[in-house]
Order: structure tokens, then sequence, then C-alpha cells
């Protein structure tokens, strides 16, 4: 049975950490609009998470995917408002 969305968001961010990605992060906030730095963190997002579950699917894999990308693209957000001084709310 594949994971459900909230399940792959719960993994997640229970990898989105510098200890499991920090210098991806960092490789992003220093270029907030590089594809390509924000497609290697969703890709060591999706690769730590992997490592999180004992038995995956790759269906497992696409909704994990889905959720690293979504995450990349908040933490993306949530970058350029903190440098703009925008709290985003």
């Amino acid at each position: 049975m594949a994971i459900t969305m909230d399940e792959a968001r719960e993994i997640v961010e229970s990898v989105f950490d510098f200890d499991h990605v920090g210098d991806a992060m960092f490789a992003v906030r220093g270029d907030l609009d590089s594809k390509e730095a924000q497609e290697k963190l969703a890709k060591e997002i999706v690769e730590c998470a992997a490592e999180e579950l004992d038995d995956s699917s790759p269906e497992d894999a696409d909704i994990i995917a889905a959720a690293a990308k979504e995450r990349v693209e908040k933490f993306v957000k949530g970058s350029k408002f903190s440098q703009s001084g925008c709290s985003g709310l």
C-alpha cells in the first residue's frame, strides 16, 4: 500500500534538517533562483527519506518526490521573504 501525501510530508520534514541535507540547503540559500540547486536539494531529501522507509514502492518514491519538491518550494519562498524583511504572513 502506497504512503499518503501527509505521511510523505512527515517523512520529508523528518529529514529536512542540517544533519541530513544541510549543504544542499546552504546552496539553495546562496542562490534562491537556482533551479539546479533546488533540484539537488529535493533529490537529497528523497534519498534521505528513502533511507527512513523500510520498504518503499515506486509509488512511494513518486509521492515522496512530490512532497520534497513542495518542501523545497516552501523553503525558497520563506527564504525570499526573510531576505526581503517580510514575514510572509
